[in-house]
């Protein structure tokens, strides 16, 4: 019997058919793409935003601890689970640091955070930082101060120091 099995034909099932995500065959939904882009049309994708609340521009104090060196900088921008930094040295991808975050609400009992590096802001430094587990109170006051604060309207590279704050970060001792 296994001398006959091993003569029968070997019967695959057919590839299943390639869709994109809104159910059309793949390779027809890339053929449209590039052939709209070939003739100059612009992109009609609307990209869904994945944070929890928006970024929004603020600058508020923020102490960081890496090991034994402490930093003092201005955040750039502001969501419920992250921020971002404009000035000063870039920790390595993938660091964690601690984190204290002063918000108007409360500003003499800062947030305190744990934070995992995303990334480099821009060329010039600065960070992208992802708060790592943080507490529900935490969280709350974010969102709270998120949901009052007004973003900040000065232009990006060209913004003063103000109420004592400084642009580019301290090494705090």
């Amino acid at each position: 019997m296994s001398s006959s099995a091993a003569l029968l034909p070997l019967i695959t099932p057919p590839k299943p058919k390639l869709r994109d995500r809104r159910g059309r065959n793949y390779p027809a939904s890339v053929t449209t793409l590039q052939s709209r882009m070939k003739a100059g049309d612009p992109e009609r994708r609307s990209f869904r935003e994945r944070r929890a609340t928006p970024r929004v521009p603020v600058e508020l104090e923020c102490e960081e601890k890496h090991g034994d060196t402490r930093y003092v900088r201005l955040t750039t921008d502001l969501s419920t689970f992250g921020m971002s930094t404009r000035h000063g040295p870039t920790p390595v991808h993938g660091s964690r640091l601690q984190l204290k975050l002063f918000l108007p609400d409360e500003p003499m009992a800062p947030l305190k955070l744990e934070a995992e590096v995303l990334g480099c802001y821009d060329d010039r430094g600065g960070m992208r930082l992802k708060f790592v587990r943080p507490s529900l109170e935490a969280v709350r006051r974010i969102h709270r101060y998120l949901s009052t604060a007004k973003p900040s309207s000065s232009p990006k590279d060209q913004r003063p120091g103000i109420g004592g704050f400084f642009t580019k970060p301290r090494l705090v001792k």
